[in-house]
């Protein structure tokens, strides 16, 4: 009997060894994060604002734990289907979405039969905010926003309007532009919309006379406008932008109600564990507004504006209920 209980105090004994030794496993699994490459979905094309500014965003990442971090741009199907596979990827914090407008307030507020709820994703990080620009192609005599209405006015079945559909972030300032066309009286329901994939196509259907107007990133228009195959006449907000000095703003403009900003961040799937979110929150804080990283964003027309998981997704939420209000 001795014999036993002996035993039995030592299995007891043995018990909370046990539970440290297979609980180690799991717990060095969280520590190690990131221990592999981490995939950035961005879900337009290659050399828009939102692929760009992932791309600082990437490198940050990167450079604070050494690991590769693939931007993958997956454009097509208005941003739809790569936002998709973002959020319908595992949990794990190895496949993110670069998560702009285009991809969550816009198609939340605009969209039809989008197949995701905005509030239905874990929110990063917002990494960066930049302006819109309007351009229009080169043989087109508008030089301001005045000249635009004028000439939707006069005849609204001959202007062609290249945008993305009505769900992406270059659309947010399109959309206010057509809301206060309206206030004024304008009727924008003949003009012809012709829908493309991303920012690049789009300013390359403008250089190529397909379309007359649309907007884009300061970065998307940068080699057109200088080519002289585009010309630029107006710029998103109330503050001019240093690579276009001359540019005027809509503000300037008049066109007050017509100020949409552009915004990137790290967005995951649904059930993203904490540690990992706070772990990729950190380290953009960390960095994000540093000289160099400012200096990155500046190159492409954007400047660094930091918000945490918490705060990011309340200004999506606001952004998105604003808009559903035009």
């Amino acid at each position: 009997m001795k014999k036993k209980f002996g035993l039995f105090i030592s299995l007891l004994a043995i018990v909370p060894v046990l539970t440290v030794f297979l609980a180690a496993p799991a717990a060095m699994a969280q520590a190690k994060y990131p221990s592999k490459p981490i995939t950035v979905i961005v879900p337009w094309s290659v050399g828009g604002s939102t692929d760009m500014v992932a791309r600082v965003g990437a490198k940050i990442l990167q450079d604070k734990w050494g690991v590769s971090v693939n931007v993958t741009a997956k454009p097509g199907g208005k941003g739809i289907p790569g936002t998709v596979e973002a959020l319908d990827a595992a949990p794990n914090g190895y496949t993110l979405l670069a998560d702009a407008d285009g991809s969550n307030a816009v198609p939340a507020a605009w969209g039809k039969g989008v197949p995701f709820k905005i509030e239905d994703r874990t929110y990063i990080a917002k990494i960066a905010e930049f302006p819109w620009v309007f351009a229009t192609r080169a043989g087109v005599p508008w030089k301001s926003l005045d000249d635009v209405a004028a000439a939707i006015k006069a005849n609204p079945g001959e202007v062609k309007w290249g945008w993305l559909g009505g769900t992406a972030g270059a659309d947010g300032p399109v959309g206010q532009l057509k809301d206060a066309l309206k206030k004024k009286g304008i009727d924008v329901s003949k003009v012809k919309f012709v829908t493309y994939p991303g920012g690049a196509d789009l300013v390359t259907a403008l250089a190529g006379g397909h379309v007359d107007i649309g907007s884009a990133s300061t970065t998307s228009v940068g080699p057109m406008f200088s080519a002289g195959k585009i010309k630029l006449i107006a710029i998103t907000g109330n503050r001019r932008y240093a690579g276009y000095p001359d540019l005027k703003t809509t503000v300037e403009q008049g066109w007050k109600t017509v100020t949409f900003q552009g915004h990137v961040g790290f967005a995951g799937p649904k059930g993203l564990p904490p540690e990992i979110v706070k772990a990729l929150e950190d380290a953009v804080k960390a960095s994000i507004d540093t000289p160099e990283i400012a200096k990155e964003l500046a190159k492409i027309g954007a400047f660094p504006a930091f918000a945490g998981s918490k705060d990011f997704r309340t200004y999506v939420l606001e952004l998105a209920k604003e808009l559903k209000e035009l």
